[in-house]
Order: C-alpha cells, then sequence, then structure tokens
C-alpha cells in the first residue's frame, strides 16, 4: 500500500512537513530486465539411490494448504490497514488545508496554535495504532507459520518414508539435480492429504493489549 507519514516540522506558524512512511510504499518499478539466455539442456546422471531434494517454497506454493495460509494472511494484512489508510487519508486533507491556511495571517493566532496541536495529537495516535497493527500482524504471521511448520513435518517425513530416503537435502542447496530425487510432488500431496486447508482459511488476527504489542516492539529491537 502506498501511503505518508507526517513529521511535524512547523516552529510557529509554518506549515507541517510530510514524509513518506505510514505504511511501507511499494518501491518504484525498476527497468525491465533483459530475457534471460535460455539454460542449456543438462544429461543427469543416474538418481543416487536414497537421496532426495525437496523445494520448500515449491511445497508452500504447490500445495492447497500453502495456498490457504499465504491469501488468508494477505486478506488479514488489507483489513487491518484499510482502515487507517482512510484515517491517513483523511488527517492529510487535515494538514493540506492547515498549509494552504498558513499561508496568510492568522485572524486568531491562538486557534490556528491549536488546530495545529491537535493535528499533531491526530497524528501521533494514528502513528500508534499503525505500529500496534504492525505488531499483531507480526504476531499472526508468526501463529500461522508455527501451525503450518507442525503440519509440514508430518508430511515430509511421509514422503521421505515412502521414498525410501536415506537423505533429504532443501533445494537451494543443489546446484543441479535429477529430477527423479525430487520429492516434492510427494510432499505436496501428503500436506494437503491432512485437510487443513480450512484452518488456515479461518486464521483469525492475533490481538495484542498495548502492552503486549510494545513488549514485542521490544523483542524484535534486540
Amino acid at each position: 500500500m502506498s501511503s505518508k507519514f507526517f513529521a511535524a516540522a512547523a516552529s510557529g506558524l509554518a506549515a507541517f512537513a510530510v514524509a513518506s512512511g505510514a505504511f511501507a510504499q511499494a518501491a518504484a518499478p525498476l527497468a525491465k530486465a533483459p530475457a534471460a539466455p535460455a539454460a542449456p539442456a543438462v544429461t543427469h546422471g543416474a538418481p543416487i539411490a536414497s537421496l532426495c531434494v525437496f523445494s520448500a517454497g515449491g511445497v508452500r506454493g504447490g500445495s492447497q494448504t500453502g495456498k490457504a495460509l499465504d491469501a488468508r494472511i494477505k486478506a488479514l494484512q488489507t483489513t487491518a490497514e484499510q482502515p487507517l489508510s482512510a484515517r491517513e487519508k483523511a488527517l492529510q486533507t487535515k494538514i493540506d488545508a492547515f498549509n494552504a491556511a498558513a499561508k496568510t495571517p492568522a485572524p486568531d493566532i491562538n486557534a490556528r496554535e491549536k488546530q495545529k496541536a491537535d493535528l499533531e495529537l491526530e497524528q501521533s495516535a494514528l502513528q500508534r495504532d499503525v505500529a500496534h497493527m504492525q505488531m499483531e500482524l507480526f504476531a499472526t504471521n508468526e501463529t500461522a507459520q508455527q501451525s503450518y511448520a507442525t503440519e509440514l513435518q508430518p508430511a515430509v517425513i511421509s514422503a521421505y518414508q515412502s521414498k525410501q530416503c536415506g537423505v533429504l537435502l532443501e533445494r537451494s542447496a543443489v546446484a543441479i539435480f535429477n529430477p527423479a530425487m525430487d520429492i516434492t510432488p510427494q510432499i505436496v500431496a501428503a500436506l494437503d492429504a491432512r485437510g487443513k486447508a480450512g484452518t488456515f482459511q479461518a486464521l483469525e488476527r492475533t490481538k495484542l493489549t498495548p502492552q503486549q504489542a510494545a513488549q514485542l516492539a521490544a523483542q524484535l529491537q534486540r
């Protein structure tokens, strides 16, 4: 989501400076990279008995369980950000109006100073709520990943045993391998057979008290 965070800049009657950042802004699109050359054909040797390979990303992206988890986390994030984004937009409108009015002498300096102070308070409240939301989403994601790992482990073991593997390597640790050694499809099937996709689809956002959110933020900064 693209949005702005405001940093108060005014001294006296100067306008607020607006900085970027309430939510993480999407990076500017990069120039399109040239097409990669076609990979050369590879002639594999015989599969190594009992040596197996799998792709953790392939399991996550290829299984209904992994897809359900990722879709739900994305939906929870969108739901959490929407009301804060609306508040930010409304606050930005107020700041823009204040900035425009500040270009002319104030008929009532005290009233203008109070308006400035009120905007600063509203800005601080928004920043606080954004930080709290981010901690709740982080906690939600941590819980979800732990639950996914709990479901994935027996699926990996099941595929490992059924293929009579003696060693199992993650795809990223191997440069090239005979595709016959890849047990990713078997792990995907075993994971989905556990029937937990619906559980992840029903995942709810973790609620934190202000104290819990502050403690989590402090832990992440260590």
